[in-house]
C-alpha cells in the first residue's frame, strides 16, 4: 500500500490527462464489446433464424429482449433490401465498432506515453540534481557505481516495470469490469460460476509473485556493484595492467555477475511462470464453462440459446488476456517498486550541508577569514583540532605539514564541501553557515593537485557552464595561464576534445587548464591545494609562473608540498596531526629549528 501511495503521488500532476485516458479506455472497451455482442444476431442470420415478416418488437433490457429486437431489425432489412444488404449492415457495424475501439485505444496510449516519459525524465533529473547537491561525505560512504546505477538503471526499471504496468492497469481492469458486467447481463448463473473460478486463479498467480520485490531489490544491488566495479577498474586500468591484476579483477566481477545472473534467473522464472499458469487456468475455466453452459443450452426449461451461449464464450475469452495482463502488471509492479525504493532512498538522502532558509548572499570578500576554534572529524576520526588563525584580505597564507595532517581538509571546509564539527569559520564577521552556498563558493577559486577536467572541448572545460563569459575573456585567461600557444597548435584549437579526465593532455597542461579556469572566475580568494606537487621541475616552473600571475594582489591560501613555492608567503602554518604546531614567515620558522626546519632540510632546500 505504501508503494501504491508513492505511485499515486507521482501521478497527481496528471489527474486530468489520466481522466481522459480512462475515458478513452472506457469508450474503447464499449466499442470492443459492441463488436463481439453483434455475434449473436450474426449467428442467427447465417442459420436462417431471422424471419422477414414479423410483428413489431419492443426493446427490453435483457439478453433475450435485445437479441429479439436485433432479429426484428434484421428481418425488416431483409424484407426491404435483401440478404446481401443485411449482411453488409452487420459487417459494417462490426467494422465501425472495431475501428472506434482501436481509435480510442490509440488516443489513450497517445496521451499516456508523454506522461510516462515525463515521469521518468523528472525522476532522472531529480536524481541527478540530488547527486550534484549531496555533500562529498555522502560519496565517502556510498559507492559511486551504486549511485550511477540508481540514476540510470533504476529509473529505467521504473519506466519499464512501473509505468508500463500502469498503462495496462488503466485499461485492463476497465475491460474486465465491462466484460464481466456483460456476462452477468447475459446469464448471471453462469457468471457467478466464473466469478468463483477467476479469484482462485488470481490467488495461485499472486503466490508465485510474492517474493518478486525482495529478489528484485537484491538483483539491483548486484547490478549496482557491477557498475561500481566497472567504473573503478576503468579509472584504475593502468594500475590493473601494471600489477598483472587482470585475472583477479575479472574474477571479482565474474563473482558478482554470477550472483546477479542467478537472482535474475529466479526473478524471470517466477515472473514468467505467471503467464503459462494463467493461460492454463484460463483454459481450464473455459472448459468448465463449456461443460456447465452446454448443459444449460440443452435444458429445455432454459431460454439460454446456442447463439447467446456462443456469444457468451466469445465475451469470456476476451477477459482472459486482461486478467492475465493484470497479473503480469502486478508482478512487474512488485519488481519495479524495488527500483522505486532505491531511487527514493537517493532522493531523500539527508543533505548535511543544507542551506539555511535565512541564509544571506555575500557580495564579495572585504576583510578577513577567521578560523575560530575549528575542529572536524570523519566519523570518530578527529582530523582537525581547535584551529585558530586569520587570513587577512590581500595576504598570502601557506599551510604545510606531513601527509595526513589535515591540510586539504581546511580547504574543503571553506567552501562548505564539509561542515565543521565544532567551532566556526567567519568571512567578514559572518559565520559561513549563514551564507547562501552559491554566493559563498563564488568567492573562492580552487586549483587542486588533481586537475578536475571533463571529456569535452578545451573551451567548455575552461568555461565550465558560465554563460556570462565571452570568447575574448577565455583567450585572455589561457594567455595568463601560459596555455594559449599550446592550444593554438591543437587540431581544432579551443574546440579540441581533451579526452576522459583530460587524458590527451600532459600533467602540466592539465594544471594550466585548471589555472585558466580559476583566472577566468577571477575569485576574491585563491586556494591552491598542492597544485604543482605532481609535476617535474620544468613543468612546475611553467605552472608556477602562471600561479604567480594569478595570485598577484589577491588573497591566497596555499597548501604546499614543495616548500620552495611558499618562501614568500606572509604567514606559514605548520600542521601536525590536525593541529597548528608552528606559524610564522619562512625566515622565522627556520630560526625556530622545529618541524618546518626539518621538512626544509629533507627537501635539501637552503
Amino acid at each position: 500500500m505504501k508503494d501504491f501511495r508513492k505511485l499515486l503521488k507521482l501521478l497527481a500532476p496528471y489527474k486530468f490527462k489520466l481522466f481522459v485516458v480512462s475515458l478513452s479506455n472506457v469508450l474503447s472497451t464499449v466499442f470492443s464489446l459492441a463488436s463481439i455482442v453483434i455475434l449473436a444476431p450474426f449467428l442467427s442470420f447465417i442459420f436462417n433464424q431471422i424471419e422477414q415478416s414479423q410483428e413489431k418488437v419492443t426493446l427490453t433490457f435483457s439478453s433475450d429482449g435485445i437479441l429479439l429486437y436485433a432479429k426484428y431489425i434484421l428481418g425488416q432489412v431483409l424484407e426491404r433490401y435483401g440478404t446481401v444488404t443485411a449482411l453488409l449492415l452487420l459487417l459494417s457495424v462490426v467494422l465501425i465498432s472495431f475501428f472506434l475501439c482501436k481509435f480510442f485505444a490509440y488516443v489513450a496510449v497517445w496521451i499516456l506515453t508523454p506522461i510516462r516519459t515525463s515521469i521518468a525524465k523528472n525522476y532522472r533529473n531529480s536524481a541527478y540534481e540530488k547527486l550534484l547537491a549531496l555533500p562529498l561525505s555522502f560519496y565517502s560512504e556510498h559507492k559511486k557505481g551504486d549511485v550511477i546505477s540508481r540514476v540510470i538503471n533504476d529509473v529505467q526499471e521504473i519506466d519499464l516495470s512501473v509505468l508500463e504496468s500502469l498503462q495496462r492497469l488503466l485499461k485492463d481492469p476497465l475491460t474486465l469490469i465491462f466484460y464481466l458486467s456483460a456476462l452477468f447481463f447475459i446469464n448471471y448463473q453462469l457468471s457467478l460460476f466464473v466469478l468463483i473460478l477467476l479469484p482462485t486463479a488470481g490467488f495461485v498467480i499472486s503466490r508465485l509473485q510474492r517474493k518478486l520485490k525482495s529478489q528484485s531489490a537484491s538483483a539491483k544491488e548486484c547490478q549496482a556493484q557491477m557498475t561500481s566495479v566497472i567504473e573503478e577498474n576503468i579509472y584504475a586500468l593502468r594500475a590493473v595492467k601494471a600489477f598483472n591484476a587482470i585475472d583477479s579483477t575479472a574474477a571479482r566481477f565474474e563473482k558478482i555477475n554470477d550472483k546477479y545472473n542467478k537472482l535474475f534467473m529466479k526473478i524471470a522464472r517466477r515472473r514468467d511462470m505467471s503467464s503459462p499458469t494463467g493461460e492454463f487456468l484460463g483454459t481450464l475455466t473455459v472448459i468448465l464453462i463449456l461443460l456447465f453452459g452446454s448443459s444449460m443450452v440443452l435444458s429445455t426449461s432454459n431460454d439460454f440459446t446456442a447463439e447467446i451461449f456462443i456469444t457468451y464464450i466469445a465475451l469470456f475469452t476476451q477477459i482472459i488476456n486482461p486478467a492475465k495482463s493484470i497479473a503480469e502488471a502486478m508482478a512487474n509492479l512488485r519488481k519495479g517498486y524495488a527500483s522505486m525504493d532505491r531511487v527514493e532512498e537517493l532522493l531523500t538522502s539527508q543533505d548535511k550541508i543544507a542551506q539555511s532558509p535565512k541564509a544571506i548572499d555575500i557580495k564579495g570578500f572585504n576583510q578577513s577569514i577567521v578560523f575560530d576554534n575549528v575542529s572536524f572529524s570523519y566519523g570518530e576520526d578527529m582530523v582537525l583540532k581547535n584551529l585558530n588563525f586569520t587570513v587577512e584580505k590581500g595576504k598570502k597564507v601557506a599551510i604545510c605539514g606531513l601527509s595526513g595532517s589535515g591540510k586539504t581538509t581546511i580547504t574543503n571546509l571553506l567552501p562548505r564541501f564539509y561542515d565543521v564539527s565544532s567551532g566556526a569559520i567567519y568571512i567578514d564577521g559572518i559565520d559561513i553557515r549563514g551564507l547562501t552556498l552559491n554566493s559563498l563558493r563564488s568567492i573562492f577559486g580552487i586549483v587542486s593537485q588533481e586537475s578536475i577536467l571533463f571529456n569535452d572541448s578545451v573551451y567548455n572545460n575552461i568555461l565550465l557552464g558560465d554563460t556570462d563569459i565571452n570568447e575574448e575573456m577565455v583567450v585572455l585567461a589561457t594567455q595568463a595561464a601560459n596555455m594559449y600557444d599550446f592550444i593554438m597548435q591543437m587540431p581544432e584549437k579551443f574546440q579540441t576534445n581533451i579526452g576522459d579526465r583530460g587524458a590527451k593532455l600532459s600533467g602540466g597542461q592539465q594544471q594550466r587548464l585548471s589555472l585558466a579556469r580559476a583566472i577566468l572566475k577571477n575569485p576574491d580568494v585563491l586556494i591552491m591545494d598542492e597544485a604543482t606537487s605532481a609535476l617535474d621541475a620544468q613543468l612546475e616552473r611553467s605552472v608556477q609562473e602562471a600561479i604567480d600571475k594569478l595570485s598577484e594582489n589577491r588573497t591566497c591560501i596555499t597548501i604546499a608540498h614543495r616548500l620552495s613555492t611558499i618562501i614568500n608567503a606572509d604567514e606559514i602554518l605548520v600542521m601536525e596531526k590536525g593541529e597548528i604546531v608552528e606559524r610564522g614567515t619562512h625566515a622565522n620558522l627556520l630560526l625556530k629549528n622545529g618541524l618546518y626546519k626539518q621538512m626544509v632540510d629533507k627537501q635539501s632546500f637552503v
